[in-house]
């Protein structure tokens, strides 16, 4: 507990300064996303806040800028608490504004993956009727029609209205905007593969604490003062760290879109001490080059399965600086795994953070003993049903010192000849194969078992293995259960743009 009241103390926040800021924050706007804004922008006016593709601000602009819209909005549009607004963008400064904006004004927010087709966010529409909209340039054919004239807007535009000029232009006016608490934050699961979810959450400094605590302690994030958040902010980890970054009053730097080469060069250029990424794209990173990476000291990977021999090959070549974040979408950050815990298991997700509670059920809904694989279940203050048991859909197990470890998505098992069979263990084995860069394993129909494996495998460049010499390779170091009845050696798998692995798509 002295530790983290040092920590609070170092960041400002629990000094008298800090916590009369925060005061006054919350009397001038209410407890909403912009009192966290405002804060920052008080302690640190002229620290630099953003830099993206196509602007740099300092949180104190960044705050102006951000109230400035939201004024605009009101006045404007007639924005006001309740309403529905949809940010359709990809990272960059004008969506982080209108998220605090719209929160400012006390409406719901709404964030979409701008990779979904125009069917799904017509879709979308249509089932959630939004009130307002405010999209990239590419999406700009989607909005034509007059209704939408006076509901939307796009982030960026060379001449017409935009938020970019909302909220950069002068004169604030007579107006002024009253307290007001926060809308709800939506975020929509599911990626570009289907139909996407609602997972909606009431911003809390109560709820945002204990997550955001167990970084401070266990991740260190106050020692750093740049992060480079490489993953979305429309998903729930990039929208996280940005809110946390904002509450360290850390330099956050942005790309719009993520390219291994590009993720490299920012790092060097700027010497950035922590990263938050999916393993995908760690590992082009690492492939573009680990020399570049030299000034990370933390590097926080989340949303998608962080396989053992990624996380191997990064404790090797860049140090002990690997944590491996689970969450899920419904219970929130729950699992850390540090650096210590990686280094010696690393097929390890972590121990639950503090005030999360876990675990693992059979069947029948009765907690399995230790070693034993059964359906991961999570309860905390913070999940989207407080206090109640979410079940993530994973199968996993706990280990004799409280680790967790993964096996899989409940809905990857498949039953080959009357055994069931977990995708991932197999994954894993043939990741330990010195000719093989990456791999995916799916269930496929058999006439004859009901299911057997695919492996899909991706090469290292020069590698001449074939499927008689893995299959080989593989006899002695699975069960006979376990070997795949077809090997596809391609040249890339496919993701989603959240970077995660689209196994629907090799199904196909």
């Amino acid at each position: 507990m002295l530790t983290l009241i040092q920590k609070l103390y170092q960041v400002r926040l629990l000094t008298p300064a800090g916590l009369l800021r925060l005061l006054e924050a919350i009397l001038s706007t209410g407890v909403n996303l912009m009192a966290l804004l405002r804060l920052a922008a008080k302690l640190h006016p002229a620290r630099l806040a953003v830099t993206t593709d196509r602007e740099q601000l300092s949180y104190f602009q960044l705050w102006q800028q951000a109230e400035t819209l939201a004024l605009a909005l009101r006045t404007d549009y007639e924005l006001c608490r309740q309403q529905k607004v949809a940010i359709i963008c990809r990272n960059h400064a004008a969506a982080i504004k209108t998220l605090f904006a719209v929160s400012r004004l006390g409406a719901h927010v709404f964030l979409l993956n701008p990779e979904l087709s125009a069917g799904q966010i017509l879709a979308l529409m249509d089932r959630l009727q939004f009130d307002f909209l405010v999209y990239d340039e590419q999406l700009a054919p989607l909005f034509e029609d007059v209704s939408l004239k006076n509901k939307s807007l796009p982030a960026y535009h060379s001449s017409g209205p935009s938020i970019d000029r909302l909220s950069s232009r002068s004169g604030a006016g007579k107006v002024t905007l009253r307290k007001t608490a926060a809308g709800n934050l939506v975020v929509l699961t599911g990626g570009t593969t289907g139909q996407p979810k609602s997972v909606s959450r009431k911003p809390s400094l109560f709820n945002f604490l204990p997550p955001f605590l167990a970084l401070l302690t266990q991740a260190h994030l106050d020692r750093y003062q740049s992060l480079y958040i490489a993953t979305p902010i429309y998903h729930g980890h990039g929208l996280a760290f940005l809110l946390i970054g904002v509450a360290l009053g850390a330099e956050l730097y942005f790309t719009e879109r993520f390219e291994a080469g590009r993720a490299c060069a920012l790092i060097a250029a700027h010497q950035i001490q922590a990263v938050t990424v999916v393993p995908l794209m760690l590992q082009r990173m690492l492939k573009q080059g680990a020399n570049s990476l030299s000034s990370l000291q933390c590097i926080i990977s989340g949303s998608a399965l962080l396989s053992p021999a990624l996380a191997q090959e990064t404790l090797t070549r860049l140090g002990p600086k690997l944590f491996n974040l689970y969450g899920a979408s419904e219970a929130g950050f729950c699992i850390i795994g540090t650096p210590d815990i990686i280094s010696r298991k690393p097929e390890a997700l972590g121990k639950p953070i503090r005030g999360v509670q876990a675990k693992i059920i059979n069947e029948a809904g009765l907690e399995v003993a230790e070693s034993m694989m059964g359906r991961l279940c999570i309860r905390s203050a913070w999940t989207t049903q407080r206090e109640k048991w979410i079940e993530t859909g994973d199968l996993a197990y706990r280990d004799a010192e409280g680790d967790i470890f993964l096996c899989g998505r409940a809905d990857d098992m498949i039953v080959s000849g009357g055994e069931n069979v977990y995708p991932v263990e197999l994954e894993n084995v043939l990741l330990q194969h010195p000719e093989i860069d990456s791999v995916a394993v799916v269930g496929m129909p058999d006439a004859e078992f009901g299911q057997r494996l695919k492996a899909v495998v991706i090469k290292k460049p020069d590698a001449r293995l074939d499927q008689a010499a893995l299959l080989t390779w593989l006899k002695p170091r699975v069960a006979r259960y376990q070997m795949p009845a077809l090997i596809d050696f391609r040249d890339e798998l496919p993701y989603t743009s959240l970077g995660k692995l689209d196994k629907k798509a090799l199904r196909e």
